[in-house]
């Protein structure tokens, strides 16, 4: 029981951190440190039972989970000794240092032994010694403090060339340019991106949807996990595909290509901070979130009553106070008439319509391909302007005023041609089919909408109307362009194909 007790006393556990990249990946810090405290630890008589190990890239969070797990361990365990090579291989903080301090306090017997400075703090050290250990981790707190203001410097210097010194969001990726690690379009989910901020602008989509959208469409973390629905509202809330570089809080002008129209962008945002509509807990109505009065300018909600759903605006003026509720079942009456009037009585019309489309679309090809090559072209001359102009200010050919003058003003111009570029750059083929779900939707939509869900009906109403009001008690619709070019031209085709150029 002796033997064994203090065999238990003697149980030591060590701490390693790798000094640099280099060195962490040739092993030669990790070897050394390791045989200096197994050396130092069979000197002592000290039986290690377990090694910890920190590399010197390791984030603060990797970091701090490492020298936790180091803490319970020792405390479960019963470990009276921890051995490091010196202070700042173990901690670099103050915070972590309470924690050793509390730790040393609970047992007279603990002892945390710091080799090359040739320190061994216990409860009961004497006042010399704890003084010379708060000096050497106020050296290594300077030290972690100047990486971080010498980091910052670096941040700052990428920040006003337009570049983000952070991991772009899905839908670009990093290269080397020039020597510069910069962000580019992602090859194949630059076209994927867009189209998951459409999705979320349509009703019944949430954070938690659009996640699962995103996991199908093969859009998922550099680790290949699905996104989260935290991680989803990130992105969707990201000014980066706009042009906007926002860090720590901050926004600053990109000068990285935009992936997404400022429009979609805005009616993203819209929809997450202002336009949510009421949300029902019990009860999924049809027409939810979709009308709004005129008079009051709030959304019609909905409440289900024996069977049956009604709905009303918050009546906050008079031009709405004395109208009726709006029956559910009356409104979509009303709204599959609409519907109708889509429906072309010749189908050989809609054929003749879809042809011209593709026919329309293989003849603009060319026209648009122009086009991009000559904004991509000005995009090109505007990155090479800034770059000489750099070079110039490392110089000190030009002043650092007049640098970030023309810089800002080059950084403007390539977001505005980007945003040009955003509007047109888009896949043709993409374009046309969106337009054919569209043609096809509008012939069908009358007769499928009365067997959908609720959630499928909003969806239909969203692709073919684009607002749907209440004034004076009654409802009134519009739709979207294209939609009114079929309700109005249905039978005269050569109207109709001149909205789909």
């Amino acid at each position: 029981m002796i033997a064994a007790s203090m065999e238990e006393q003697a149980n030591t556990v060590i701490l390693a951190r790798v000094s640099s990249k280099s060195q962490e990946d040739e092993g030669y810090s990790l070897d050394s440190q390791l045989k200096l405290l197994t050396g130092y630890c069979d000197n002592k008589g000290l039986n290690v039972v377990k090694t910890f190990k920190i590399a010197e890239t390791a984030s603060k969070e990797q970091s701090r989970k490492v020298f936790h797990e180091l803490l319970a361990y020792v405390s479960q365990n019963k470990v009276q000794h921890l051995a490091v090579e010196k202070t700042d291989r173990f901690t670099r903080n103050f915070r972590d240092a309470v924690a050793i301090d509390d730790w040393l306090d609970k047992d007279i017997n603990r002892r945390l032994h710091a080799v090359k400075e040739n320190i061994i703090l216990h409860k009961e050290a004497k006042s010399d010694v704890k003084f010379m250990w708060n000096i050497n981790l106020s050296v290594a707190k300077r030290y972690t403090d100047n990486l971080r203001e010498e980091a910052m410097k670096g941040w700052a210097e990428k920040l006003a060339q337009g570049w983000l010194p952070a991991v772009p969001p899905p839908g670009y990726e990093t290269i080397t340019e020039n020597g510069k690690r910069i962000h580019v379009p992602h090859s194949t989910n630059r076209y994927l991106m867009p189209d998951v901020f459409k999705k979320y602008t349509e009703p019944g989509q949430s954070f938690a949807t659009i996640a699962k959208e995103m996991d199908r469409m093969g859009i998922r973390t550099r680790k290949g996990r699905p996104y989260t629905k935290s991680k989803v509202q990130k992105i969707l809330s990201n000014p980066f595909y706009i042009g906007i570089n926002r860090f720590n809080g901050k926004d600053y002008p990109g000068a990285q290509e935009p992936i997404i129209s400022k429009e979609l962008f805005d009616k993203v945002q819209y929809k997450m901070h202002k336009g949510r509509p009421g949300t029902f807990i019990k009860h999924n109505a049809a027409l939810k979130g979709l009308i709004r009065c005129e008079d009051c300018d709030t959304v019609v909600t909905w409440q289900l009553q024996k069977d049956r759903y009604y709905g009303a605006c918050r009546r906050d003026s008079e031009g709405c106070q004395k109208s009726k509720l709006l029956r559910q079942d009356e409104v979509e009456a009303k709204l599959v008439e609409l519907l109708e009037k889509l429906v072309c009585p010749a189908t050989e019309v809609i054929d003749w319509v879809a042809d011209a489309m593709r026919n329309r679309h293989k003849d603009s090809i060319e026209s648009r391909e122009h086009l991009v090559a000559s904004i991509q072209t000005q995009i090109d001359r505007l990155k090479r302007m800034d770059d000489t102009l750099y070079d110039d200010k490392l110089s000190g050919e030009i002043t650092k005023g007049k640098y970030e003058e023309k810089h800002g003003q080059f950084i403007s111009d390539k977001i505005a041609l980007n945003e040009r570029l955003t509007q047109i750059d888009k896949p043709l083929k993409q374009r046309l089919e969106q337009r054919l779900v569209i043609l096809e939707l509008s012939q069908k939509a009358a007769q499928l909408y009365p067997n959908k869900t609720p959630e499928q009906k909003r969806l239909i109403l969203s692709k073919l109307f684009t607002r749907l009001t209440l004034k004076d008690g009654f409802l009134s619709v519009t739709y979207t362009k294209f939609a009114q070019a079929i309700a109005e031209n249905v039978q005269e085709t050569f109207k109709l194909t001149e909205v789909t150029k």
